[in-house]
């Protein structure tokens, strides 16, 4: 059962507590079991997005870009992997009001069918070949719907699992939001790389590649299903009944207006929410989705050599973003983002220098280590950060916005963007390197900023919160 503390001192605002300052503190059971279940959601949509991201320039550009042959061709199909990032802001400012009004859980159930459904359906898809330029529209239509539904899955996700929580290990039970992201991409690869192992060069360019995009279907049946035995995020419950105290206002319908309320409440939140998932988010898709097509166009590591190289990432941000998550629960989620910039800063040059060299083993090494300092120390940090700076009442709004204008804005044009100055600059890694750097700075900015809605009594409580100096206006 969930237990709280008191209210703290009176709310000018309201007629009782100030509900800020009521800490809530969900029991083992509650944080165990949102975890496994928004997990497993949030597994099915890096699964979706992973999978895209593997095929996108070995299978998507021949078979839907016909004629666009060489960089041309990876321009086109990296354009519809940041194209999915263009919807996700529209699907978090929409379905981050309804979570905030409807709760967190029914908007989780609606994320997870729009991703599956419109995966499922990606592999259906007949090529260029059979229906000429209807193809590469209905593409961006499906990767448009996995988008909407997208921004709301990863944030949501962390939001549910972050409120349900259990204080003392926040950082670790947060951190298992991202930790799915993790294991869908190493689903992904597993199933992409025994499909196309199994079948084949020719059979899987021509029809094997849609098996690991139907999987998807299976796997939205048993994450709908878990999903259905969810309880609702206790934090949640608990606003609903300061709401029918008339403690907290009633959710807006209006999603422009409840995004406004939340960036009024803290510009300065809303902002850093913005920039911190910045150094994640580029270094993640970078290494992972314009590191294996430059792994294989530039340098010229052998296909399968280069998809070993995608096992082991993804096996690097399944364990290690749990690693930092349970390390924040002993210094503090603050100072875990900052091992991530310093670490991702240091290390992205002798990173690409590695690259170069071709070597197998040596390239597993660096993918690793970029991807632990830059992605999943960021990624478990930002989980129990980011919630922190939007009051429980309009969370969402504020989190669901900020996360995922970020990902239209910086996240999902980053592999395009990198593969545009590779080009440009004659196939030398340094201005993909320049971008790593600069997003790990404006996730430096945004932990400066920020400001959290921390009260004195959850920082007590909350290990992970360590650092942060508390806030009871």
């Amino acid at each position: 059962m969930t237990e709280t503390m008191p209210p703290g001192t009176a709310n000018p605002g309201g007629p009782g507590g100030d509900p800020a300052s009521v800490v809530v503190k969900p029991t083992r059971r509650q944080s165990v079991r949102s975890a496994i279940a928004v997990g497993f959601g949030s597994a099915i949509e890096w699964y979706d997005y992973g999978l895209y991201a593997f095929v996108a320039g070995l299978i998507i550009a021949p078979l839907f870009f016909s004629g666009a042959t060489g960089a041309v061709g990876l321009l086109a199909s990296f354009g519809t992997f940041a194209v999915g990032f263009v919807a996700r802001p529209i699907g978090g400012l929409v379905l981050g009001a309804l979570s905030d009004r409807w709760g967190r859980r029914p908007v989780l159930m609606l994320s997870i069918l729009m991703i599956g459904i419109a995966t499922t359906l990606i592999g259906c898809l007949p090529p260029y070949a059979s229906i000429g330029v209807a193809a590469p529209i209905m593409l961006v239509i499906l990767r448009l719907i996995q988008g909407f539904g997208a921004g709301a899955e990863l944030a949501g996700a962390i939001t549910m699992v972050n409120e349900s929580a259990q204080l003392k290990r926040k950082g670790f039970f947060s951190s298992l939001a991202m930790a799915g992201a993790g294991a869908g991409g190493l689903l992904a690869l597993i199933i992409f790389t025994t499909s196309s192992t199994v079948l084949g060069p020719e059979e899987f360019s021509s029809w094997g590649w849609r098996i690991p995009f139907l999987f998807s279907a299976v796997l939205t049946i048993i994450g709908v299903v878990m999903r259905r035995k969810l309880h609702e995020s206790p934090e949640f419950e608990a606003v609903e009944r300061e709401r029918k105290a008339g403690l907290v206002r009633e959710a807006r319908r209006n999603p422009f207006v409840a995004f406004a309320r939340a960036f009024k409440a803290s510009p300065r939140n809303w902002i850093a929410g913005f920039l911190i998932p910045s150094g994640l988010n580029v270094t993640g898709y970078i290494v992972t989705a314009f590191g294996i097509s430059y792994l294989v166009g530039t340098v010229g590591l052998p296909q399968n050599q280069a998809l070993f190289v995608s096992l082991s990432c993804s096996l690097v941000m399944l364990i290690f973003v749990a690693v930092f998550g349970a390390v924040s629960d002993r210094i503090g989620s603050k100072r875990v983002i900052y091992i991530s910039v310093i670490g991702a800063v240091v290390w992205v040059v002798p990173y690409y220098l590695i690259l170069n060299t071709g070597n197998l083993a040596f390239i597993i090494v660096a993918s690793g280590v970029m991807l632990a300092l830059g992605w999943a120390a960021g990624s478990a940090a930002h989980t129990v950060l980011m919630p922190a700076f939007f009051k429980a009442e309009f969370r969402s709004a504020g989190l669901f916005s900020s996360r995922e204008l970020q990902g239209a804005l910086i996240a999902g044009p980053a592999p395009l963007i990198a593969t545009a100055i590779v080009v440009a600059t004659g196939g030398a890694p340094w201005g993909a390197a320049g971008l790593i750097i600069v997003a790990q700075l404006l996730t430096l900015v945004g932990v400066l900023i920020a400001k959290p809605w921390v009260s004195a009594a959850e920082k007590a409580e909350t290990p992970a919160l360590a650092g942060i100096t508390p806030r009871e206006d």
